[in-house]
């Protein structure tokens, strides 16, 4: 009975300073601070995530993080899926600012709707920053932030490994081999993916002769990888050692099926980036998938979490402010990544490999 004596002693005494701080002048003695969801009575932070396509694993990965440390942090996370299709995604994005979400994270199918979705949420009042796919202008500059792999140099680590096996399986002077890079020229962060890969293969394999070299353009997806790299060894009959890069998983996957769909799986090697699609490749007893980049789909869930409970609370934190360079009015998060193989998938991802 005594402590609850004094704890009520305790509150009035509190509530009575904090009501003298109020005086009836309208004058304040120390500067106000944002009111925060967690301050209105337990609200919980709202946080919108429009994403190009929910289909991919990356995605499912990534978001699956985002609710987690969302739902730890007294936080609510709207998705919604834009399947690739623009309108699609500039509804979704018209979708949350309707229900006023706090903050709104978004992956745009194609980065020509950065203004337009910068625009948007500008006029609702609503943050904004991306998550993969950075928003920019006509000339590449961020508008808004973002967080995005550390592009070209990831490449570099998917054309050094296939430069390295190039050059240890003989292949740079063997008039069955080819070289196919696919590229996403679309999107910004993906395209230095490949011309990374590209550079830094041509760096490791020199002998490789650049005729033998070909880049083919896909949406990302495995379906479009598949009829790029189908198509392209079609044209091609007389190469039967496809070595091939592609700058994320899905095109891997799709390159994949391709060469085993024609029959010239046995001698190829295909290599992604993501390790998600791979380590289900790496189980198999043969599967030319022999390579990938892995970053992790954790700690992107998990970083864009925090930088979108953070900004909800307090208008300063600006997320990735931090990593702001020259020229750049906003910061971008970078990830980077490790190339793995059925060798040591395992131990480099951990609880991924599952």
């Amino acid at each position: 009975m005594k402590k609850k004596v004094v704890s009520l002693l305790m509150t009035l005494v509190v509530t009575m300073g904090l009501l003298a701080g109020c005086g009836s002048t309208g004058e304040t003695t120390a500067p106000q601070k944002t009111v925060t969801k967690e301050a209105d009575n337990g609200e919980k932070i709202k946080i919108g995530y429009v994403c190009k396509d929910l289909s991919q694993t990356w995605f499912i990965q990534v978001t699956d993080n985002l609710k987690a440390y969302a739902e730890a942090n007294n936080a609510e996370v709207i998705l919604a899926d834009a399947a690739m299709d623009p309108e699609k995604y500039l509804t979704a994005v018209d979708n949350m600012i309707s229900q006023k979400v706090d903050v709104l994270i978004v992956c745009p199918p194609d980065q020509k709707l950065s203004q337009s979705t910068v625009d948007r949420c500008n006029e609702a009042g609503i943050k904004v920053f991306a998550d993969a796919d950075g928003l920019i202008d006509k000339k590449g500059k961020h508008i808004a932030p973002a967080l995005e792999l550390d592009a070209y140099v990831v490449g570099e680590s998917q054309g050094e490994w296939m430069g390295n096996y190039v050059v240890s399986n003989n292949l740079s002077n063997d008039d069955a081999s080819m070289y196919l890079c696919l590229t996403m020229e679309t999107v910004s962060s993906c395209l230095p993916r490949s011309e990374g890969a590209y550079d830094k293969f041509r760096k490791v394999a020199p002998d490789f002769s650049e005729d033998k070299i070909i880049k083919a353009d896909y949406d990302g997806t495995s379906e479009l990888a598949y009829d790029v790299v189908a198509a392209t060894v079609t044209a091609n009959p007389q190469i039967t050692k496809w070595v091939i890069t592609a700058p994320n998983e899905e095109g891997a996957q799709g390159a994949t099926r391709a060469l085993e769909a024609s029959g010239v799986d046995a001698d190829s090697c295909v290599a992604g980036l993501g390790g998600y699609l791979a380590k289900d490749e790496f189980k198999k007893d043969f599967s030319c998938f022999k390579a990938s980049g892995y970053f992790m789909a954790s700690e992107d869930g998990q970083v864009i979490g925090e930088a979108a409970v953070n900004w909800a609370k307090d208008d300063s934190a600006v997320p990735f402010h931090e990593y702001i360079k020259d020229g750049e009015e906003y910061g971008v998060y970078p990830l980077g990544a490790t190339m793995v193989t059925a060798d040591d998938y395992e131990k480099i991802m951990g609880d991924d490999a599952k």
